[in-house]
């Protein structure tokens, strides 16, 4: 057999030598010849390709916590607003007047698309009728899900070490509004566009600063209840710096939030 594969090399060289030195037999194939064109346009295509495969991680990121979402409702068909659990809201940063007779507070998840979908349709409706009339206030708790969400946890330290610089709700719009791009660097590009203190901010993330705070508010969550974001307290405001209200879970459309918050402010 090998003998063979040399016979069949030596012909295959013959001719190629033959072809060189006579016309008739045309030049060898040019095949061989390397192609600027061809190169370029395969490592386009190559960083084509990369897009598409992060593109299907978000996607697949998306679709697990769906499922986990539809999971939830088959283990847990109570009605909205019929569990009441008691939450702490101690050293959080709040929304609308400090006195409010009414507390929601929402645990949420920076990388989360039904976090953002409340941000983007109900959040703005909330503001505008309650929470800038002075009828409610909103406290936003830190509840990242490590293992679908990956850089949820650091954009929620982000947030707060905004907030040393007097700009946490700032970088809370801009965290949803770029939900695409929450890796470290990302974070510190959207600190200097907030003209935040470039070096503090990056100092204050790198040293972990708010971590501690942001797992603090993630065993809160869980032991009050919360299994998946967003998830929702509604209830009357208390001096010890707690809000026994009802619980709602997902991005539910506002008239569900507006009922909520209505008979809270019945009640007081």
């Amino acid at each position: 057999m090998r003998s063979v594969t040399w016979r069949v090399c030596i012909v295959a060289l013959c001719l190629t030598v033959i072809g060189s030195q006579d016309p008739r037999l045309g030049s060898p194939p040019a095949l061989a010849q390397p192609q600027t064109g061809s190169q370029s346009e395969l490592e386009a295509l190559k960083g084509d390709v990369e897009k598409i495969k992060a593109e299907l991680a978000a996607i697949r990121e998306d679709l697990k916590l769906i499922r986990q979402h539809l999971s939830q409702g088959r283990r847990q068909p109570t009605q909205h607003g019929s569990v009441v659990a008691s939450v702490s809201i101690a050293g959080n940063l709040i929304m609308g007047k400090k006195d409010a007779a009414v507390t929601m507070i929402e645990f949420s998840d920076y990388q989360c698309p039904f976090c953002k979908r409340f941000f983007e349709t109900a959040l703005p409706t909330l503001k505008a009728e309650y929470i800038e009339t002075g009828k409610v206030r909103y406290v936003f708790r830190d509840f990242p899900l490590d293992q679908i969400h990956p850089h949820a946890r650091k954009a929620a330290e982000a947030a707060h070490c905004a907030g040393d610089q007097g700009k946490y709700w700032e970088m809370h719009d801009l965290l949803f509004q770029n939900q695409q791009a929450l890796q470290v660097e990302s974070l510190k590009t959207h600190a200097r566009s907030l003209r935040l203190n470039g070096a503090a901010f990056d100092s204050c993330l790198d040293r972990d600063t708010y971590a501690a705070e942001v797992q603090k508010d993630f065993e809160d969550g869980v032991a009050a209840g919360v299994r998946g974001t967003p998830s929702f307290f509604i209830g009357k405001t208390r001096s010890d710096d707690t809000v026994q209200g009802v619980y709602l879970s997902g991005a539910l459309p506002t008239p569900v939030f507006r009922q909520a918050i209505d008979n809270a402010v019945r009640e007081n």
